[in-house]
Order: C-alpha cells, then structure tokens, then sequence
C-alpha cells in the first residue's frame, strides 16, 4: 500500500554530538498514540549534517524503538545515487517501510538526470519510494508531469511529499494514481483542503492530538470543522515557529516542553534568540488550551 497518514517529521535529538535516545524515546510517547508513524532523516533530522555512518546508527536505533505497527519513512536524500540507494537498503532492512528522497542537490538537474539518479534507489527497494518535491533545497522547480513519468518507469515511486506551494499538483498526482503528503507547515491548511493523503510536516510532533482530530474530521469529510480545529489550536504554534529556522525554533519548544534534554544543533544551524523562546512558549500553550476546552466540551455529560 502507498504511503499515507500522519507521519510528522521529526528532529533529531543530540547531547554532546551523539544520538539522545532518551529524549528520542520521550518524542515517540508524546506523539505516537495519535499518528501512523514518522519520518526520520528528513530535512527537520539535519540529515544532511550527518556522515553516512551517523545516518545509518540513528536509523537503526530509532527503528529498534518503534512499535512495529508504526509507519516509518526514512529520509535517504543525498548528491550520491549509490550513497542514496545504499541507505535505502539499510532502512528497509532495519524495518523502514518506505523511503523519502529529494532530487540531487549540487549539479543542475533535469527531468532525465533525476529519473536516473532515482532508478539505483528503485532497484534497491522492496518498500515504497516517495519523492520529495523540494525546490528550494534541491533548487529545482519540478514539474508535475515529470513525476508522473518517472512513476511510470519506476515500479516503487508511489507518492510524492510536496514541499512546493503549487497547490495544482496535488490532483495531477492523484490523478496519476500517487498518493501525496503534505510537506510545508506555512501553508498547511492549504493541502489540507486541497486533499492530500497524508502529511509529512511538524505540526503533528507538537501538538499531535490536536492534528489527529483535524485528521480525523476531514476524514470524515467535516472540512469546516477541521480548519476550525486547526485555526484555533494548530495556527498559533506554526505562526511563531516561523519559516527558514524550523529546526531550531522545535528543538527549542520540545525542550521546553521537557521532551527533548537539549536543543543541540548541528554546525551550520544556529540557535534563536531568547525573545522567540518566550514566544513559542505562549503559542503553544493558547494551543494546548484551545484543545482541552474542546476536549471538555465533547465529554459526554
């Protein structure tokens, strides 16, 4: 089956330069009651701040923590092809259940070159292959009939995270059979009503239980109430988390929250100010608030 669902990406927890399984497993109790799973190694998981080496220990000990009823999609974007289908296999051996890539990022791309960049990954792979539409990483404006093709020549290209705000891809994908996951917190609602088939973004990491009745509500074809939900407990954390310095400012907040046992970054993310941690702090309880009156309000008398 495609990959769908809720499936936050997440970042990686550090002390001192090594993985923090402790606060790893405490980001896991806080969020995985109320989504399918996760994505690991994404861009929020400084992924391209990590050695090879790094990637693969951290894929492995987070897999060996997860609850094998959890969906688990494993960033492998990378400038090397080979490098790239090499951490497909290791994810997909440790358990992974799908694998998340980019376009390369350094020589100029085209519709034919990233097709061949992404067939050693499709030969590597017995699990699905999702594409992650990011231009202003990969600085590469794909377009939506390219995927399209590509997913016709490569048997486990099955959906496609769209970090794009050209919303008019959506039903192009879906058309072609793709499922699509949305990819970019600053214009989440916007997929959202769009119809997306799961979502691969922050938001369901810090507040999860409140994404999971927005999630829950437009499944059950409640539009209105999902926005309701998300504008009133969702809106303000995505708001002062801001964008270009997502990394920083969620360490930052699931720190604060006690989740994480450090907000370490790697080089060359930097910290933020200590105005927007006050800030982050204030947004995030308006939205926890916001969710335990409508929690109050739909007890049962």
């Amino acid at each position: 089956m495609p990959i769908n669902g809720v499936l936050p990406v997440i970042p990686t927890p550090f002390r001192e330069g090594v993985f923090d399984e402790q606060g790893f497993e405490r980001l896991l109790e806080h969020m995985l009651p109320f989504v399918d799973g996760y994505t690991l190694m994404g861009s929020t998981g400084e992924a391209p701040s990590l050695t090879d080496v790094d990637r693969r220990a951290i894929v492995g000990r987070a897999l060996t923590m997860t609850p094998a009823d959890k969906t688990v999609v494993v960033g492998v974007s990378h400038t090397s092809s080979k490098a790239a289908a090499e951490l497909a296999r290791h994810a997909q051996e440790n358990g992974a259940r799908g694998v998340l890539s980019c376009a390369p990022f350094y020589f100029p791309n085209t519709p034919g070159g990233i097709l061949e960049y992404l067939r050693p990954l499709d030969l590597a792979l017995e699990v699905d292959l999702v594409f992650y539409d990011n231009p202003v990483t990969t600085k590469t404006q794909v377009q939506a009939p390219w995927v399209v093709e590509w997913a016709g020549e490569l048997e486990r290209l099955t959906a496609v995270k769209l970090t794009d705000h050209d919303i008019g891809k959506i039903a192009v994908w879906r058309e072609a059979g793709l499922n699509v996951l949305a990819g970019d917190d600053a214009i989440l609602s916007q997929y959202l009503a769009a119809g997306v088939d799961g979502a691969m973004v922050i938001a369901p990491a810090l507040l999860p239980a409140s994404f999971a009745a927005v999630w829950s509500r437009l499944g059950g074809g409640d539009l209105d109430g999902a926005l309701d939900i998300f504008s009133r407990e969702l809106t303000p954390v995505l708001h002062a988390f801001g964008i270009g310095n997502e990394i920083a400012t969620t360490k930052v907040l699931l720190a604060d929250l006690g989740i994480f046992s450090s907000e370490e970054l790697q080089a060359p993310l930097r910290q933020i100010d200590p105005a927007r941690r006050r800030q982050l702090r204030q947004a995030w309880e308006v939205g926890h608030a916001a969710a335990e009156r409508r929690e109050h309000d739909e007890v049962p008398a």
